[in-house]
This record gives C-alpha cells, sequence and structure tokens, in this order.
C-alpha cells in the first residue's frame, strides 16, 4: 500500500484528534467548566500553561517565532476536541484572532516577541476592535477610537466592548483612526487610562468592555496603519470566523449525540420515546442540519489551508460558514432542550453547558442575519466589478 502527501496527512490529523480528544476528557471534564462559571476570568492560568506544554498554543505560530507553522486544519482540531468539553479557556480569540493578527500586521520586533510569549503560553493578547453596543454597525477597518501623535507618543482616547478574553488578557490589540486611516495599536492591560469592566456572558465566562482615556504609549507599539491594518485585521477576523464555526459545529454534534442517546433510553408507554415517529423526524431534521454545517465547515478550512490570495472569495466563505454555524447551533440547542423534556431546562443537567456556549458564539463576531448582510454586501461588489 503506498501512501500520498493527503493520506500521510489525513492520517497525522486523525492522531492529533485522537490526542485532543483524550486530553480534554481527562483534563478538562465537564465538571470543570461548569466550576469555571461566574469565576473571573472565567477560565485557568495552569490549564492554558497545559494547552502549551502540548504544543498546541503555537500551532499556527510561524517556526521562527517559537511556532509550529502547522495549518487551520490543525487548529480545527484542537478547538473541536475542546468545545467537546466546553473547554472555558479562550483559545480562539487568543490564538486565532489576535495571533494570527500579529501574524498579519506589519513586521515589527513587538509583534515577534508577542508571538513568542503567545506560543510559549506565557502571553495571552486580545483584540479589541468592536465598539458599538449590539454589534451590528462593526465593521473591521472602521473605528471611532482616535489615535494622535504626540511627538515620540502615542494618544488612544475611546470605548471597545465585547473583547474576549477581557480581564484575562495580558494586553490589547487595539484598532483606532489617524490620519492615514484604520491603525493597530498594543495597548498593555496596566496601562496607565486603561479601564477594563468585565461582563460576564450567558455561558459563565467573560468579555470586557475597555474605555481608553488618554493612554499614552511608546510609538513602536503601533503595529500597521491605513490599508495594511484593514487587510490584517479583516483576513483575522475571517479566519477567526470560520474556527468559531467549527467549535459551534462541535457543539452541534454534542448536543445532537446528547439527545439520541435521551431519545434511546427514555421510556414512555412502555417504549423508548425514540421509536416515536414524530420525534425520529425531528432528530433527522437535526442531523440535516449538522451535515449541512459539516460540509460548509470543511470547505472554509480548506479554503484557508490552500491560502489562493483571493480575499473577497475568503471573506465571503467566512460569513457563509458563521450564518450557517450560528443559525445551526441555536436552532439544534432548542430542539435538544424541548426534545429532553424538563430535564433540558435544569441547570444541573449538562446539556445546558453546550446550549449557553452555543448561545454565546453564536453572536460573537456578527449573528447569522449579521453574517448574511456581509455577505450579500461581498458578494454584490464582487459582481458590480466583474460587470464593470
Amino acid at each position: 500500500m503506498t501512501t500520498t502527501p493527503d493520506s500521510e496527512h489525513a492520517e497525522q490529523l486523525n492522531m492529533l484528534r485522537e490526542s485532543a480528544l483524550s486530553f480534554a476528557a481527562k483534563e478538562s471534564p465537564l465538571t470543570r467548566a461548569r466550576a469555571q462559571r461566574r469565576q473571573t476570568p472565567g477560565f485557568e492560568r495552569r490549564f492554558w500553561t497545559a494547552l502549551a506544554e502540548q504544543g498546541w498554543t503555537g500551532l499556527l505560530v510561524p517556526e521562527t517565532m517559537g511556532g509550529y507553522e502547522q495549518g487551520f486544519a490543525e487548529m480545527a482540531e484542537v478547538v473541536a476536541a475542546l468545545a467537546t468539553q466546553v473547554a472555558p479557556e479562550p483559545v480562539v480569540p487568543v490564538l486565532v484572532f489576535a495571533g494570527r493578527l500579529l501574524t498579519h500586521a506589519a513586521p515589527s520586533e513587538l509583534a515577534t516577541r508577542l508571538l513568542t510569549e503567545m506560543a510559549e503560553g506565557r502571553t495571552l493578547p486580545a483584540v479589541a476592535w468592536q465598539e458599538d453596543i449590539t454589534g451590528a454597525k462593526d465593521r473591521p477597518g472602521q473605528a471611532a477610537t482616535r489615535l494622535e501623535r504626540q511627538g515620540d507618543s502615542l494618544l488612544l482616547n475611546g470605548n471597545k466592548r465585547h473583547v474576549r478574553p477581557g480581564a484575562g488578557a495580558d494586553g490589547y490589540i487595539v484598532s483606532a483612526t489617524d490620519p492615514n486611516g484604520l491603525a493597530l495599536v498594543w495597548v498593555p492591560a496596566d496601562a496607565a487610562g486603561l479601564v477594563v469592566n468585565s461582563q460576564a456572558l450567558a455561558d459563565g465566562s467573560y468579555a470586557a468592555e475597555l474605555d481608553l482615556n488618554q493612554v499614552r504609549l511608546p510609538a513602536s507599539h503601533l503595529m500597521a496603519e491605513g490599508p495594511g491594518a484593514v487587510a490584517a485585521l479583516t483576513r483575522a477576523y475571517d479566519e477567526t470566523l470560520i474556527m468559531t464555526s467549527v467549535e459551534l459545529l462541535a457543539l452541534v454534534r454534542s448536543m445532537l449525540s446528547m439527545t439520541q442517546d435521551y431519545l434511546r433510553t427514555r421510556v414512555q408507554f412502555g417504549k423508548p420515546i425514540g421509536s416515536f415517529q414524530s420525534l425520529q423526524h425531528r432528530a433527522v431534521d437535526l442531523l440535516i442540519q449538522q451535515e449541512l454545517t459539516a460540509s460548509v465547515v470543511t470547505q472554509a478550512v480548506a479554503l484557508l489551508d490552500a491560502q489562493d490570495g483571493d480575499a473577497t472569495a475568503r471573506s465571503a466563505m467566512a460569513s457563509r460558514v458563521k450564518s450557517r454555524a450560528s443559525d445551526a447551533g441555536l436552532q439544534v440547542a432548542r430542539e435538544a432542550v424541548q426534545l429532553h423534556g424538563a430535564i433540558g431546562v435544569t441547570d444541573e443537567y449538562d446539556l445546558g453547558l453546550y446550549l449557553q456556549r452555543a448561545l454565546v458564539l453564536a453572536t460573537w463576531l456578527g449573528n447569522g442575519t449579521q453574517q448574511r448582510r456581509r455577505y450579500a454586501d461581498l458578494t454584490r461588489n464582487a459582481t458590480a466589478q466583474e460587470h464593470a
């Protein structure tokens, strides 16, 4: 039997999947996720160190910066495995959103240091870019936060919302507007003038609102500006939408599996309720949602690893998959609760952990409706350019 690069890669992914699932089940049982709820910052640095020891905090980081420079397929396996246990650590917000933004920004000594420390598990950067309270008006490339230059210093004033991981971050990549357009600035968590207000989310984790009042920083903390900053933020945003969809798909699979097991074991009128045709039809509808989402997620991850350079196609795919995954996550969560009956609404039952995480992820970075609107804008503009 001969092996091909594709078969070898598939075997490597299978090995990583088994390792990640085993690690997550052993080191992060659902009892740990339950215990971390409403405990600021909502996750454990000890467990983050364990992720670094596995090498997963450096999966997407370039080798020159202490990482392993693997693909998104590898990252997806780790994200999905941790999601099956509803692990509270902000893997996607830190390693994908912030990490990829640092990678795409203009090369600098600061970006290199932050990526190296992130790969080692010593630094957790976060991205602070949204400003609208609902998130409905936010778009990568827009920022009301103002950046001024005063000699060799930078001065930031503004407000940011929906920042994850919030108070647990060591610093924030803040988007702002200066005379050259969009700017990305690194703001350490202990910077004078920065106020971080933690906000509890539905799943017991935390986001943050940042108030930046005359925050003065060295000029070296400017990481990118102008078109380069817009391109870097948009690309990292797209990649994060897709990895968040991977996480939502893992939640969908877990909720559906729990529901199928319940239908097989819950007996009513002398027979398992799963034998009732009406409930079988509803279960099949959920399976269809799972498989449709899985198909689009697979396409999206493959597109990221292909890196064909078409930014519009990447953004359209990112919005398409996030819309699909958000809607599927909410639909499966609702139906799973209904099919479980009264036990499904109790806090003690583990289904609630998955439901609450799905509620958070479905809206983060834009819900299904917002992503469909973005997809329509992107495809409409692309069509207009073709006709022109």
